[in-house]
């Protein structure tokens, strides 16, 4: 069966009685790829694309929000450089086209370009049920549970993302090609006005993740280089990269700190 709802609410209403009954798509970008490689074989879909405003993105009090099906070559013309340059550098112009931030969420790859790039924005998830109404989760401390699991009920669809607009952000990827490829390591930083720092890895553990000590290292503080060298040196140490067939794990390790310092200096210039 193939559902296509108009509207959200029906959208919410079909996914509490389908439950994973269905499949959840919209760009269906890393569905399509597991299906090709026979790991995924769907009975039905819950396609969300022609829904209205679904992919509307707004201001409001400080806050940037956008629906779950904004896709990547909508925020590639946003003014956020770490969201915009995390959303050039995934797949190719199709792939952009199509894909969306919601089901970047909801996928929770640990090489999730548009999770890191949203991590160091304070960046909270919207969801709902068609039962218990709207919540919202820090994408941080609430969303990932474990290797690709985030805190999503089975009657619940991701609605839209807030992000902090005041946030001076840098991002860097490192990867086997210069574009349509998937990290090796990805990083992206954060500064508030008020000088609390966000620092974001991909790549590099069971999650996009935060380095939690190296922040607390430098909220409130300038950046004398004494200081940067520390945070890289706390950020070597918190993540836990793997040997796999794209880099080593000390390799990994050593470019989380390259890239702390090359994105921190890069906030001053």
């Amino acid at each position: 069966m193939f559902y296509q709802p108009h509207n959200l609410q029906e959208a919410l209403e079909l996914r509490g009685r389908l439950k994973n009954g269905a499949l959840v798509i919209n760009g269906g970008t890393d569905v399509l790829v597991a299906m090709n490689h026979g790991t995924l074989r769907p009975r039905s879909f819950l396609d969300l694309s022609h829904i209205e405003d679904f992919n509307v993105i707004e201001r409001d009090n400080g806050w940037i929000r956008m629906g779950a099906g904004t896709t990547f070559a909508q925020l590639g013309r946003l003014d956020i450089k770490c969201l915009r340059e995390a959303a050039l550098s995934m797949g190719g112009t199709q792939i952009r086209n199509v894909g969306t931030i919601g089901g970047n969420l909801v996928s929770a790859s640990p090489a999730g370009d548009g999770c890191v790039a949203l991590l160091a924005l304070d960046a909270e998830v919207e969801v709902a049920s068609a039962a218990r109404g709207p919540r919202r989760l820090k994408l941080n401390d609430d969303w990932f549970l474990a290797y690709r699991e985030t805190a999503l009920a089975d009657d619940e669809l991701v609605t839209r993302v807030r992000v902090r607009a005041d946030m001076s952000t840098a991002w860097y990827k490192i990867g086997k090609r210069g574009a349509v490829n998937i990290s090796v390591v990805c990083c992206a930083v954060g500064r508030s006005p008020d000088e609390r720092y966000r620092l974001a890895f991909g790549s590099v553990a069971f999650r996009p993740m935060r380095a939690a000590q190296a922040e607390q290292l430098l909220d409130g503080q300038a950046l004398p280089d004494a200081l940067i060298d520390r945070a890289a040196e706390s950020v070597m140490k918190e993540v836990s990269p793997i040997d796999d067939h794209r880099a080593g794990a000390a390799y990994r390790r050593a470019m989380c700190g390259v890239l702390t310092r090359r994105l921190l200096c890069g906030l001053q210039e």
